[in-house]
């Protein structure tokens, strides 16, 4: 006789599916985790070559610079300003007046602050125009701006700026008309929209459309003042500067770093390897633009004559301190030390 008894099915755990999703789930993470650490590990051994070949570079005979200034200073008497917010650094870019010169030596053709947060990567470029007449500690009551470093190399330059805006400066990079030149072409020249006076200038094609000018007619382009003043100089040089920037985040990084360590050799700088490289992966990381300042700013300042007939710019100094403050830190200037 048939047995009709039904067939009694085999008991479903039902938390079966759950545990493989769940096992599947921690593989996962597993192997994620361990990418994530040979990924990372492989990061830190490439900034660990990228450091060290910048180590090298800073170590070449160029960088062995023996001179003797007018005005002597001291690493330690920068005439810092305390409380200043430390998120940002503030760095003294120096264009020295030659060509062959040593780094640290001559007046400064173009002389800009450059200020970094360091958390965020924001970034500032604010340029100082160099016939600004200030007081050079140690040297003259009134000169200008930009033979501060004549008188006393890059130290008595950043204790210049210094005392003129309350600032905290420290650190400083330098590089004449040659290494400009070079540290252009290794990024591979500038792409810029010329005016027709500015093309005649630089030996450039007019054109309305942007070109790409070699390391040459960039140093050409940066120092033109003819066809304006030395605000507009400043303003070409600053339009230089953040145009690089840009170029260099839609690069490789690789490849930006290789043109940064072979442009180092060309630079004198108080940076260590660590620090450049530190700033160069904050700047091409960041996805803010670049702002702006020129000081003094317009309509702030004067044109005079100083005691020996040269052409200087005469302005109130706690406006244009006022100015850089608020441009990088939001607020008023310290009051000026008596």
């Amino acid at each position: 006789m048939q047995d009709n008894t039904p067939e009694k099915k085999p008991e479903v755990r039902k938390n079966a599916t759950g545990k493989r999703l769940l096992i599947a789930l921690v593989a996962i993470a597993v192997v994620a985790a361990g990418l994530y650490f040979v990924l990372r590990e492989d990061e830190a051994a490439v900034l660990r070559r990228q450091q060290e070949a910048m180590e090298k570079a800073m170590l070449e005979e160029e960088q062995e610079v023996e001179v003797e200034f007018r005005v002597e200073v001291e690493e330690g008497d920068l005439s810092l300003q305390e409380g200043l917010d430390p998120a940002w650094m503030n760095i003294l870019l120096l264009g020295t007046d030659g060509w062959h010169s040593s780094l640290n030596q001559g007046r400064s053709d173009a002389m800009l602050i450059f200020s970094i947060q360091e958390e965020t990567g924001a970034m500032k470029l604010t340029s100082l125009v160099r016939d600004m007449q200030v007081p050079i500690p140690g040297a003259s009551r009134g000169d200008r701006i930009n033979t501060a470093n004549a008188y006393g190399g890059p130290l008595l330059a950043m204790k210049t700026v210094n005392e003129l805006l309350g600032l905290n400066i420290s650190r400083y990079a330098s590089v004449n008309f040659q290494g400009f030149m070079e540290v252009v072409n290794l990024l591979g020249g500038v792409e810029l929209t010329l005016s027709d006076g500015e093309a005649r200038l630089t030996g450039a094609e007019k054109s309305d459309q942007p070109q790409r000018l070699n390391g040459y007619q960039t140093l050409e382009y940066a120092r033109i003042r003819s066809l304006d003043n030395n605000f507009g100089r400043n303003e070409r040089q600053r339009k230089v500067l953040s145009t690089l920037l840009e170029q260099a985040r839609a690069q490789d990084r690789d490849t930006v770093m290789r043109a940064v360590t072979e442009g180092l050799g060309w630079m004198q700088t108080n940076l260590t390897a660590e620090e450049v490289l530190s700033l160069v992966v904050k700047a091409l990381g960041s996805q803010q633009d670049i702002e702006l300042l020129s000081l003094p700013p317009e309509g702030k300042y004067r044109f005079a004559r100083s005691k020996s007939g040269a052409s200087v710019i005469e302005f109130n100094q706690n406006t244009v301190r006022n100015a850089f403050h608020q441009f990088v830190y939001g607020q008023e200037a310290p009051p000026v030390a008596k």
